[in-house]
């Protein structure tokens, strides 16, 4: 029989399954299984499942100890393997799939059927990787349409014999071309509903980085997107630094957790450095090619197997490069290229926008400062000047000092929270925690704030618990919080309507809630109200500063606790803010 074109002979293989029905009926039986095998392979779209079936059919019918079934790239490098008669202890002890050399990569690149009496006496082997079982016989056939080799089929230590036969040789050749056409179309399937999942990730990654203004947290979302869009193991991101002399390192995910961060690379003889160069995405399918390598191993100490770098491009040059790893060696598509680059385009946008803010909170921090000292002699002169006018001097006069004092006093207030958002975000406020007696700690809060209330006529309910509950908190702090929520909700209640304050002790958690009896807060808004500077729409432009919530849920998270509002439209809202308990000890 000729080994290129397995042609279907006028009766079945005379050796095999079917050795002893040399009758119609055996040829008939034959055929029923040939069917029934196709018919399995092609009724499924998943391309995991495709392969599985296709093993343990070509294991069945051979009537093999195992069997195999990889897909082959256009490189000729196996890119998914599946078993047939191996447990997923055993898969899981041998390690990694092979890459498609020794025998296996004689079979991809001659597309011809292959058939080994003893494994260990060919020279063309590679060996076994360690605790592989121990296999003696080899059938192996090509998976090809049209000439191209998709994928390698082949079964392992024949049962009851020395050897494959070359009627198994013909009969499996028939079924490996029958499973091409399934292969492919379940490789079809995939890649459209992957182009799909890709495009809604690609979106739903998009939103997620522009709310993001924080530097640092942006650098891990840029790295935990790009890793999630391909599907791969671990990804970083580096950008030039100001004088353009290397890439550093800003963030990685799925790399050696002891990379020290101030890891860097080179502008000679780096990929990075050749894309800054180039200006264009460069991908690397094989890094043992490479000379010297410049990137850091994947966790686990092992190097990555290739790689894929896409330049940041902002203000119209390239600013840095998001690099993502691949276990194995493997070939990057225009397709995936051209979604990662895609995505850096979001993602310089993010970081435009970060960076704008940072440097816009910088200089407003940097004002604040620099406006204290002033502003603390107009208030002392105002003073000064409110106590000393003479007793005839006309009310216009008076009205204008009063003026100068009562809104430098409200310019003060606006700085020191700016100021004090400041040190919070940056992490420089310090807790001084002390023993609270959490009734005597609200009330005397709320004494300071009665006036106010009774200027606009609200009422004020607040009933302590029956048994004295301890909290261990930094007073000021916690009265800080009170005062923000309390002031907050005197804003939104009308006059004559109802404010109060709610707790609630349970496991081992203390939950204060300040209900208001305003116009409520719209679903969509309640997001962004513990954002810096955020106003409600029916806010007027001189009803605050838009950082008293803000600072007051860093306090909270500060004692360890959380914050989040209640609310809807027409019904008021309660602001929650929870902290936990001292132990009994």
């Amino acid at each position: 029989m000729n080994q290129g074109k397995a042609k279907i002979p006028e009766t079945p293989p005379s050796s095999g399954k079917f050795a002893a029905e040399e009758t119609k009926a055996g040829v008939l039986l034959w055929l029923e299984a040939l069917s029934k095998a196709t018919l399995a392979i092609s009724s499924e779209l998943d391309l995991e499942t495709v392969l599985q079936i296709i093993a343990n059919n070509a294991r069945e019918f051979a009537n093999a100890n195992y069997a195999a079934m990889g897909i082959v790239n256009d490189q000729g490098l196996i890119t998914s393997f599946i078993t047939s008669g191996i447990s997923k202890e055993q898969r899981e002890k041998i390690g990694e799939p092979p890459s498609g050399h020794g025998l296996l990569g004689v079979l991809i690149k001659q597309g011809k059927p292959l058939r080994v009496h003893d494994m260990s006496k060919d020279p063309r082997r590679s060996g076994f990787p360690p605790n592989h079982p121990p296999m003696i016989s080899l059938l192996g056939v090509p998976v090809s349409v049209q000439g191209r080799v998709v994928g390698d089929l082949y079964v392992t230590d024949k049962i009851g014999s020395d050897e494959f036969s070359e009627d198994e040789e013909w009969w499996l050749t028939l079924f490996a071309r029958q499973a091409a056409v399934a292969v492919v179309n379940a490789q079809l399937y995939k890649a459209a509903r992957q182009a799909r999942q890709r495009a809604e990730t690609l979106t739903e990654l998009t939103g997620t980085l522009n709310r993001s203004f924080k530097l640092e947290e942006l650098f891990l979302q840029i790295n935990r997107a790009a890793s999630q869009l391909l599907e791969l193991p671990a990804s970083a991101l580096y950008l030039l630094d100001r004088q353009r002399t290397r890439f550093e390192l800003e963030a990685q995910v799925g790399l050696d957790e002891k990379a020290d961060e101030k890891f860097f690379l080179p502008l000679h003889r780096s990929i990075a450095g050749k894309v800054l160069e180039s200006g264009q995405s460069i991908f690397v399918q094989d890094t043992s090619v490479l000379e010297q390598i410049y990137f850091l191993p994947l966790q686990g100490k092992r190097l990555p197997g290739a790689l894929l770098v896409v330049p940041i491009r902002q203000a119209n040059r390239v600013s840095g490069v998001i690099e993502v790893y691949s276990a194995q060696p493997r070939h990057f598509s225009p397709e995936e290229i051209s979604l990662l680059e895609a995505f850096a385009g979001q993602a310089a946008l993010a970081l435009d926008k970060a960076q704008l803010y940072q440097q816009h909170e910088e200089f407003l921090s940097m004002t604040a400062h620099d406006l204290r000292a002033p502003l603390t002699a107009i208030k002392l002169s105002a003073g000064l000047l409110e106590t000393s006018l003479p007793s005839d001097l006309p009310p216009a006069l008076k009205n204008l000092a009063s003026n100068i004092s009562r809104n430098s006093e409200r310019l003060n207030n606006l700085l020191e929270d700016l100021l004090e958002l400041t040190r919070l975000e940056q992490g420089r406020v310090q807790l001084r925690p002390e023993k609270l007696e959490l009734g005597e700690a609200i009330a005397a809060t709320v004494h300071t704030l009665l006036p106010l209330f009774e200027e606009k006529g609200q009422i004020f309910k607040f009933e302590r618990l029956e048994q004295t509950q301890w909290l261990w908190a930094d007073r000021r702090r916690f009265e800080q919080v009170l005062v923000n929520l309390l002031v907050n909700a005197h804003k939104y209640t009308p006059a004559g309507s109802l404010i109060q304050i709610k707790l609630l002790v349970a496991s081992n958690w203390l939950t204060i809630g300040v209900q208001d009896n305003g116009p409520g807060i719209p679903l969509d808004e309640q997001q962004h109200i513990f954002d810096r500077y955020y106003r409600l729409a029916t806010d007027e432009p001189s009803s605050g500063s838009g950082l008293g919530l803000p600072i007051a849920r860093l306090l909270v998270e500060l004692h360890g606790g959380q914050l989040w509002v209640e609310s809807a439209p027409d019904k008021g809202s309660t602001f929650y803010f929870k902290l936990p308990l001292p132990s009994p000890s």
